[in-house]
């Protein structure tokens, strides 16, 4: 279980994160959106125990989260993560040694599906492969909350389909929260459960992919039209040309009408809330 109550996370003059509650008490996958600058970052390495937060509490299943903390529960593993010039193989053993619950197995497993040279060292390796090693030992090391931030940089179409695989596989075989920060919105979205989104360091929502497929759509028509009937929903963003608008909507299903309605897609949900005054809260 994740609790965060009243997170703020300052450096400096600038407030990253403002305030910011969040809980999140079941095993699955959660995908965390935000524009570049929203606080993801900040946020994950928070929760990891990696830096200390500015004021407020962050808990990992009953303890308080911070630098001091040895062991937080959780694993994370930020992009760009660096580790030892050894051989692959190398890396995977020295990992379970120093961790007693680490499913080398599954390791191993996905180091041959990956078609990783278990003798190539580190540095060796290319930007995608050097960021699957590192999330294939964060996911083996069977911690309570795994963090991925953004885990698929370097990786071409097959190997994305191959990490979303691995991905769901590595939480059927040990059930837990796992947090994937991500640009790429549509693809993630077949594996996942449920989503947070951030904005300006506030949370703006969190709810399952179900919601948004229901909730979220689109009505187009004659302005004075589209007021009218938008009048009483939540509106999260508009476009107007001339005397024709697009009012983006999350909220109740309209009822019947002559206007354009249309679903929306998650990544047009996204960039409405976050690009637009105004939001969804849960």
């Amino acid at each position: 279980m994740i609790e965060l109550k009243q997170v703020t996370k300052r450096y400096g003059d600038a407030t990253v994160l403002k305030n910011l509650n969040l809980s999140i008490d079941e095993a699955g996958i959660y995908c965390l959106l935000g524009r570049n600058g929203a606080g993801k970052t900040t946020l994950l390495k928070s929760i990891a125990g990696y830096q200390n937060i500015t004021s407020g509490t962050i808990k990992v299943d009953g303890k308080e989260v911070s630098t001091a903390l040895l062991d937080t529960g959780v694993s994370y593993i930020e992009n760009f993560a660096k580790h030892f010039n050894l051989p692959v193989r190398k890396l995977l053993q020295i990992a379970s040694k120093v961790n007693p619950d680490y499913d080398y197995d599954f390791a191993l497993e996905m180091m041959e599906r990956f078609e990783l040279d278990g003798k190539k060292k580190f540095n060796h390796l290319s930007l995608g492969m050097k960021t699957m090693i590192s999330t294939i030992i964060c996911l083996s090391s069977n911690k309570s909350v795994i963090l991925l931030d953004e885990p698929v940089l370097g990786f071409d179409a097959l190997m994305r389909v191959e990490f979303y695989d691995m991905l769901s596989e590595s939480f059927k075989r040990h059930p837990r929260i796992i947090i994937v920060s991500t640009h790429i919105i549509e693809e993630i979205a077949k594996a996942i459960q449920k989503l947070i989104i951030i904005d300006k360091g506030t949370l703006c929502f969190f709810d399952t992919l179900q919601a948004v497929e229901e909730k979220a759509y689109s009505v187009s028509g004659l302005k004075n039209d589209v007021e009218i009937a938008v009048r009483n929903l939540n509106v999260i963003g508009e476009d107007c040309v001339g005397v024709l608008m697009t009012a983006y909507i999350f909220d109740k299903p309209l009822a019947e009408s002559s206007l354009e309605i249309h679903p929306l897609s998650l990544q047009d949900f996204f960039i409405q809330l976050v690009g637009h005054k105004g939001g969804v809260r849960k």
